[in-house]
């Protein structure tokens, strides 16, 4: 999820529930930088943005990494506020994260809640990344804060625009569920059939379903109106020639086929070198209305000489390229 509402939600909590009136004087801070805490594994992304991905859905993002980012929040806040009571300090930036492993969740990622213990991914996918109707309901709750209240000057104020915030945001989410169960029941599409979902950003009643067969990918559009499933992309798999083989050697290649389950390779020649790369059907979208043309935003793999030896990993992400040795 965005940062806004992270910080805006992860302050809420707290401002509805606890005593402490100031942004700076101790709980809200706490729970602000607990809100923010669990992106912390971004430092990750100059070394791959495999490796950030693999990384991203355990670490700082399951339950007990969080609960130790959210302790180390309120050891910094408490650094500078040495009135504040630790405890208060650590419930409060343990709050903040919590809200943050929840709107991830929320909002479509697919995250190991439970790791290192369980494996399991969770995703409840009722609405999208950065969705701009929840951010409208936060930037609404910042202007009704009015900076004075927001900063404590009038405490009942504030805890009051707290609680609305958040009353407003379980309704969204309400309603959004709700209008979710009507998109599978009216689309017709088996729930025992699906393998993922995401909420498309910006449109209140469609989402994207991701199914795998052994011989393709596709994604349908489904809505809470009447009407069928559409299918909007659709990727053939086919049996993965030698070089694809040996492009599962690769660590950018392994990091990716750990953390995702709609991906395909392609194969690119050019300058007398060949390129294996991967992308995940959820990274792309189509070109034209034809459902077999499309682009992808992220691929990951490697080039190869004629010989089949590895000349150098790589990592696409749109137009920027990261590249490190093939040991590595």
């Amino acid at each position: 999820m965005d940062p806004l509402s992270h910080i805006v939600i992860g302050r809420a909590l707290t401002a509805a529930f606890d005593d402490e009136p100031r942004l700076f004087g101790g709980s809200g801070a706490a729970a602000i930088l607990g809100a923010l805490a669990p992106d912390v594994d971004g430092v990750v992304i100059p070394f791959g943005w495999d490796l950030y991905l693999r990384v991203h859905e355990i670490g700082t993002h399951s339950i007990a990494g969080g609960l130790v980012v959210a302790c180390a929040s309120a050891v910094i806040v408490r650094a500078f506020s040495r009135r504040s009571r630790s405890l208060p300090l650590a419930a409060a930036a343990v709050t903040g994260t919590l809200s943050h492993l929840a709107l991830d969740v929320l909002s479509g990622a697919r995250i190991r809640l439970a790791w290192p213990f369980v494996d399991t991914r969770v995703s409840v996918p009722l609405m999208a990344m950065a969705d701009p109707w929840f951010i409208a309901i936060c930037v609404g709750g910042v202007f009704a804060w009015r900076g004075p209240a927001w900063w404590g000057r009038t405490w009942g104020r504030s805890r009051s625009v707290a609680s609305a915030v958040l009353l407003v945001a379980v309704g969204f989410l309400c309603l959004k569920a709700t209008l979710l169960a009507l998109a599978f029941r009216r689309s017709g599409v088996p729930a025992t059939s699906l393998s993922a979902v995401d909420a498309r950003w910006a449109a209140f009643t469609e989402w994207n379903v991701f199914e795998r067969t052994p011989q393709t990918l596709r994604t349908w559009l489904v809505s809470s109106h009447d009407g069928p499933p559409i299918l909007i992309l659709s990727q053939p798999l086919e049996a993965e020639s030698a070089l694809v083989q040996q492009s599962h050697s690769l660590g950018s290649v392994r990091n990716f086929l750990r953390t995702h389950d709609f991906g395909f390779p392609v194969e690119r020649a050019a300058d007398g070198l060949t390129s294996v790369l991967w992308s995940d059907l959820r990274y792309c979208w189509p070109t034209t209305t034809s459902a077999n043309s499309m682009v992808c935003a992220l691929w990951f793999g490697g080039t190869f000489r004629p010989d089949g030896r590895v000349v150098t990993q790589e990592v696409k992400v749109g137009g920027w390229i990261q590249k490190r040795p093939a040991s590595q």
